[in-house]
């Protein structure tokens, strides 16, 4: 185990060295947001790496997405108030804001990583330089933000209605004049949810890392082989209660999160591994998967959904072809369009198209007039 902890540390240092500058614009700031909403009673019990493989079988089952599904769910409450303190970074003073909420197993620190050299893979940065403001956050649980319970707290509705006060936060108190919602991968979703709620007061969504439904999601469950955080590193995640959830080790997270080998470096998944990763709570993909399928005509803003080809759990590492449903399934949306083709895998921020990623991202955000 100690040989096994210098190593990480060794590689860890390589890959992270020193972040770059952060853009004078940006500050980070902590938002206090209330929400009262209904939750998901999870029955699942999660003390030791024995119950991560149990539930992991009961979410890979065939049948794990039917009404009659083995979803640890017994039933939902009453709504429920909480306060939570939403850790973030604000870059700009108002205009054309963009929202970015990123998914399981990483923090906001996947929207502008902090390895050296890594301008090219940061879209705050692009963002930025595209004259746009950027409100980019830690999910609740994650990062800078409130620890919280992982089973009655970090449940998806929950986490929909923290968005929903961040848009609100982002007109109200930062200035914006508009505002699109940039997700990834579970992020997505809740992008999808907060556009779904907020309708007029959302204008275009962009959505990496999905396909709008879990047909290939149960490689991803499967290839991530869930450990219980605090025992698979309690240096960094000792504090945390046993129903947050990570990735096996370096090379499970790569087969999930990355492509084809040359089209991504690997100091680059060193750091996804070692530094940027985060824990992910266990109530969040049974409330996911029991929230679904979400109302995609209701949202009538324009959506782009930008995709690596090679995305395990959105398309089963191909995605060509894939996508074209989504245009019937987005139907109120002022407009839909799909890139299915890019050399990526799942966390497309993190491979070498990147640029060119974020530019397509840009270029639709300008047709559709933010």
């Amino acid at each position: 185990m100690f040989a096994n902890t210098i190593l990480a540390l060794s590689l860890a240092a390589t890959a992270s060295a020193w972040p770059h500058p952060t853009p004078s614009s940006c500050k980070d700031i902590t938002i206090p947001i209330s929400v009262n909403v209904p939750r998901f009673i999870v029955n699942a019990t999660v003390h030791d790496n024995w119950d991560a493989v149990a539930l992991s079988l009961n979410l890979t089952r065939r049948d794990f997405s039917n009404p009659t599904d083995p979803l640890p769910i017994s039933g939902m409450t009453a709504a429920v108030e909480s306060t939570y303190h939403i850790g973030a970074t604000l870059c700009g003073k108002g205009g054309p804001t963009l929202i970015l909420t990123h998914g399981i197993i990483e923090s906001k620190d996947y929207w502008r990583p902090t390895f050296d050299n890594a301008e090219k893979y940061s879209f705050v940065d692009a963002a930025v330089a595209a004259g746009y403001s950027v409100l980019s956050y830690d999910r609740i649980g994650v990062g800078s933000s409130s620890k919280v319970d992982a089973l009655s707290d970090a449940q998806f509705q929950v986490e929909a209605a923290v968005l929903d006060s961040l848009v609100d936060y982002a007109r109200d108190k930062a200035s914006a004049t508009k505002v699109a919602l940039v997700g990834h991968s579970y992020g997505s979703y809740l992008s999808v949810a907060s556009a779904i709620d907020k309708k007029t007061a959302i204008d275009a969504v962009v959505l990496t890392g999905f396909a709008g439904n879990f047909t290939y999601f149960t490689p991803f469950l499967a290839g991530s082989g869930f450990r219980v955080a605090r025992i698979q590193n309690p240096a960094r995640w000792g504090a945390l209660d046993p129903g947050y959830l990570t990735t096996a080790d370096l090379y499970a997270e790569t087969y999930v999160y990355f492509g084809q080998e040359h089209d991504f470096e690997r100091r680059v998944a060193e750091w996804s591994y070692y530094q940027g990763s985060e824990p992910f709570a266990v109530g969040e993909l049974p409330s996911l998967i029991a929230s679904s399928p979400l109302d995609f005509a209701a949202i009538t803003a324009p959506v782009l959904v930008l995709q690596g080809q090679f995305d395990l759990s959105a398309c089963g590492a191909n995605c060509v072809g894939l996508l074209e449903p989504l245009k019937s399934q987005f139907a109120g949306a002022k407009t839909v369009e799909t890139v299915d083709d890019l050399p990526a895998g799942h966390n497309l921020n993190l491979h070498k198209v990147a640029p060119q990623a974020f530019q397509m991202a840009f270029d639709f955000l300008k047709r559709q007039g933010v």
